[in-house]
């Protein structure tokens, strides 16, 4: 049971992120900077990622890629200064606080984890997929992305 649950998690993990970076119009290079983060090649997606936001620095979702892409190889202050970078361009970008939220809590701020959540439901009276992954993740519920 506990393995079926996992693979949900995965898939569902999967899916919400293909929703969050496909863009209709996006580049070339920005697609395989994405294919490449989906295969866990994240080295090679900074790379990219780093040609995109030089070429195109207003992209809040760029720099979210580009933290997320280093925080999974644990490149924690880049990680950091990335996630910032991208809620200055747009503050509201929910996968950007979300993704900012697990780094966060991974790295043993909770109560910034704990903001950003905040900032999401404010965002999300409703809910959303940002909120519930966060705090799915804070609570130790959703795989460790």
């Amino acid at each position: 049971m506990r393995n079926i649950f996992l693979i949900i998690i995965f898939i569902t993990t999967q899916s919400i992120f293909a929703a969050s970076y496909n863009k209709p119009s996006a580049s070339k290079l920005y697609k395989e900077a994405v294919e490449l983060v989906k295969k866990e090649q994240f080295e090679s997606a900074i790379k990219k990622l780093t040609k995109y936001t030089k070429k195109k620095p207003k992209d809040s979702d760029g720099w979210t890629l580009l933290a997320f892409s280093n925080r999974k190889i644990s490149e924690f202050d880049k990680a950091k200064k990335f996630y910032e970078k991208a809620i200055a361009i747009d503050e509201n970008n929910k996968t950007a606080l979300e993704y900012q939220g697990e780094f966060f809590a991974q790295i043993g701020e909770m109560e910034k984890a704990k903001e950003n959540l905040e900032k999401l439901l404010s965002l999300c009276p409703n809910s959303c997929k940002e909120y519930e992954m966060l705090k799915d993740y804070i609570s130790g519920k959703a795989k460790k992305s």
